[in-house]
């Protein structure tokens, strides 16, 4: 038997894992989504710690000083 990889359930088709999303206000929702987009991860975690600032705020975000 072959299984394709449309017929695997992912981690995040589970509903239940997602429930809590329908409690966050709006930042937080936004943040539950910049967190998981590629290219903001990748500028975040590509950046020496100096240039978080400025990764930060090309994304929206502001930092805390």
């Amino acid at each position: 038997m072959t299984m394709h990889s449309d017929t695997i359930p992912s981690p995040w088709a589970a509903p239940a894992a997602y429930l809590y999303a329908l409690d966050l206000d709006g930042p937080a929702l936004a943040w539950e989504y910049l967190r998981r987009h590629p290219g903001y991860r990748a500028a975040w975690l590509g950046a020496p710690r100096k240039r978080r600032a400025a990764i930060a705020s090309r994304w929206g975000l502001r930092c805390r000083s």
